[in-house]
């Protein structure tokens, strides 16, 4: 009976599936050979609206992109290298990517691509109403079963970014991959050096967007695909800690890059009735980057590891020489400098809440030493209080949860009632006061000033003018 079944079910797969096509604003004419192609059509099959479509022709691919262009009322933009052209429509709705198709028809074409869910084709030329999807290599089958098949070994080869490419597509979709291609993905992983730092960025991006990139991270690392991008993993795995911690560097870092996606995507995993964690949360398009950062987190543990007298583990200024290293990472992966500055700034504080939680449940936090890592950390103190969150749950070290909970809704009450956004307010003096006031110039004393003035005054223990220059000039008479 299950050979039966087993049989019926391929003689579905084996059917043609006809294809709606009204959602394309433009026929092109019958003498055009062109033809909706990839992620395009496997998302409408998904029952997914589509966000850009990707075309191929085997005519002039620009003289049918200047014609879609005026029928759609859209602008024509020309992407990569003379001969790999790609003409881009874009418009008020979604965007149309035309190219020239490879090969001398579109099951050669297809043949080229990445997986079999991405190589299935709708012709547009002579549009009718349902036309057929043209799948060569049973793109309609692994999309039933939900499953990221490789076409072929060489075509991983002809683009090694396309080993990447298959986690990303998994996570986003929620499908497996293959056995075949796991093993492909194992045997050619150091290929992945090869493509550009900026294209291995934007997949891992998009891949860290979704809600369960945790688990395809492990599978990245068992395949040898993780340490290849980001060699400076690697020695984490052999990497043993002190006592504040459960496991390894390496288990660590992948179990504070779960719990962080635990914290993103499902933010009640703390009561709700102790502590509204999505109060702290950073809008959902920094989600990637906050995943980003907690990976390297700690990637300057190994090379500062020491054991004392007694036997003792330290890791004396790894966040400094983790940020350090990140910076090499994030040049070689192309990040823009906006991004380069945040990873850097959350590396380098990540172990600040820590000391202030050790100082709450010793009762010893003051609203001074919170006022000073606000000011420290501004203006991502949201992110550092969330990295440090799931840094701390990732050691594996049982704290009581309800008094970490705690420690974070103090330190979200302070910073919304004194420091959050709309609610900054202008230093009491300036730079300018203390040069007119005490005949003081620019120098470490004059920024040392300044600090303290802002830090006092967030604590609320100076609240005028007045009371700002009395403190300095106490602060000079004993200097």
């Amino acid at each position: 009976m299950p050979e039966i079944n087993q049989t019926k079910k391929c003689l579905l797969q084996q059917k043609m599936v006809k294809f709606n096509t009204n959602f394309i604003p433009f026929t092109p004419d019958a003498n055009t050979d062109a033809y909706l192609v990839g992620g395009t059509v496997r998302d409408i099959l998904l029952k997914i609206p589509p966000k850009d479509c990707d075309i191929v022709t085997f005519n002039d691919p620009e003289t049918l992109a200047r014609k879609v262009a005026a029928s759609v009322r859209g602008r024509l933009v020309v992407l990569g290298k003379p001969g790999r052209r790609t003409f881009r429509i874009v418009t008020a709705g979604m965007h149309f990517d035309i190219a020239a198709g490879c090969g001398g028809d579109i099951e050669q074409d297809l043949a080229k691509r990445d997986f079999t869910v991405n190589a299935m084709a709708v012709p547009l030329h002579g549009k009718t109403a349902a036309p057929e999807v043209i799948d060569p290599c049973r793109g309609l089958r692994d999309l039933e079963n939900r499953t990221v098949r490789m076409i072929s070994p060489d075509n991983f080869q002809a683009d090694p970014l396309r080993l990447l490419r298959a986690f990303r597509i998994a996570a986003m979709r929620d499908f497996t991959i293959s056995p075949e291609t796991t093993r492909a993905i194992q045997n050619l992983a150091p290929l992945i050096r090869k493509s550009a730092g900026e294209r291995v960025h934007d997949e891992l991006m998009a891949l860290f967007a979704t809600p369960r990139s945790g688990d395809f991270l492990l599978l990245m690392d068992k395949t040898g695909l993780l340490t290849e991008i980001f060699p400076e993993l690697a020695p984490l795995k052999a990497c043993a800690q002190n006592t504040y911690h459960q496991y390894d560097a390496f288990e660590h870092t992948i179990r504070a890059f779960q719990y962080m996606e635990k914290l993103l995507h499902w933010p009640d995993i703390f009561d709700p009735a102790i502590i509204d964690l999505k109060k702290i949360l950073p809008p959902e398009k920094d989600f990637s980057l906050l995943k980003y950062t907690i990976l390297l987190h700690d990637i300057g543990k190994p090379a500062v590891r020491s054991v004392d007298a007694s036997g003792r583990i330290h890791f004396y200024t790894h966040e400094a020489k983790s940020a350090d290293m990140a910076a090499a990472i994030n040049h070689r992966l192309r990040l823009s400098g906006k991004h380069q500055q945040i990873i850097d700034a959350v590396i380098r504080h990540h172990l600040r809440p820590l000391s202030l939680f050790n100082a709450f449940r010793q009762d010893r936090l003051t609203r001074k030493a919170a006022a000073r890592f606000f000011l420290k950390c501004h203006p991502l103190t949201r992110e550092v209080l969330v990295h440090a969150t799931a840094d701390f749950y990732g050691k594996g070290v049982h704290q009581t949860t309800r008094e970490f909970a705690a420690f974070l809704s103090h330190m979200i009450r302070l910073y919304q009632e004194a420091f959050s956004p709309g609610k900054t307010r202008p230093p009491l003096i300036t730079g300018k006061d203390l040069i007119r006031e005490f005949d003081l110039r620019p120098s470490p004393l004059f920024s040392t000033l300044l600090s303290r003035l802002a830090v006092e005054q967030y604590a609320g223990n100076l609240s005028s003018r007045e009371e700002a220059l009395a403190w300095v000039k106490n602060f000079l008479k004993s200097a």
